[in-house]
C-alpha cells in the first residue's frame, strides 16, 4: 500500500468556518444585490416625480398664460385691428385729405403723394404696406417748430396703422420751414390691384 496515500479529511471545526464564511460572504451578496435593486427602483421613482413636477409646472404656466392671453377678446381684438386698417386707395385719399384740413388748424399747407417707387413688403398675410410721402409747410413767415410737433401727434393718433419710416424738417437755424415725412400706411390687400 505503497502507492494509496493517505487522505487527510479537513477538520470539522475547518469546514464550520468556511461554510459560515461562505454563508455570510452569501448572505451580504444577497443583501448588497436587494439594497441595489432598491436603491436603483426609488431613484427611478425619484427621476419621474420630478418629471411630473416639471410637467405640472409647465401645465401651470400654460395655464397662466391662456388666462393672460385672454382668448375670449381676440375676436374683438381681430375687429378692432381690421378696423385700423386703410380699405381702398379712395378712403387712403380721404384720410389724407382729412389730415389736409387739420393742418390748416396750425397754418399749415401740407401735400401728399403716393410713392410707387418702394414697395413694402408686409410680414402680415393680407396686409400692403403702401408708401407716401407727406410735405408740410408753414403758411407765412412764422416759424412752424410747435405746429409741426401738433402735426405730427395728430398723424400718429389719426386712425390706421402706419409706420414712420423718416421725417426731415429743414429752416435756416431760427425757424423750421419745411417738414418731410417718410411712412407706411398699412392698407388691406386688394387682389386686383399692384402698388
Amino acid at each position: 500500500m505503497k502507492g494509496l496515500q493517505r487522505i487527510e479529511l479537513p477538520n470539522l471545526q475547518n469546514l464550520k468556518g468556511m461554510g459560515l464564511g461562505f454563508l455570510l460572504i452569501g448572505t451580504l451578496s444577497i443583501v448588497g444585490w436587494v439594497s441595489v435593486d432598491k436603491l436603483l427602483t426609488i431613484q427611478k421613482r425619484q427621476s419621474q416625480i420630478q418629471d411630473t413636477i416639471g410637467l405640472e409646472r409647465q401645465v401651470l404656466q400654460l395655464r397662466s398664460h391662456y388666462h393672460q392671453a385672454n382668448p375670449d377678446r381676440l375676436h374683438t381684438d381681430l375687429q378692432q385691428a381690421e378696423q385700423r386698417l386703410i380699405q381702398s386707395f379712395t378712403h387712403l385719399a380721404e384720410w389724407a385729405q382729412g389730415l389736409q384740413e387739420e393742418s390748416k388748424h396750425w397754418n399749415l399747407l401740407m401735400q401728399y403723394r403716393i410713392l410707387n417707387t418702394d414697395r413694402t413688403a408686409s410680414p402680415i398675410e393680407g396686409v400692403v404696406l403702401v408708401p407716401l410721402e407727406i410735405q408740410v409747410h408753414p403758411q407765412g413767415t412764422q416759424s412752424a417748430y410747435k405746429p409741426y410737433l401738433q402735426f405730427i401727434k395728430a398723424l400718429t393718433r389719426s386712425g390706421p396703422n402706419l409706420d414712420i419710416r423718416n421725417m426731415t424738417v429743414m429752416g435756416d437755424g431760427q425757424k423750421a420751414t419745411h417738414l418731410t415725412i417718410g411712412l407706411s400706411v398699412w392698407m388691406r390687400a386688394i387682389d386686383s390691384v399692384e402698388l
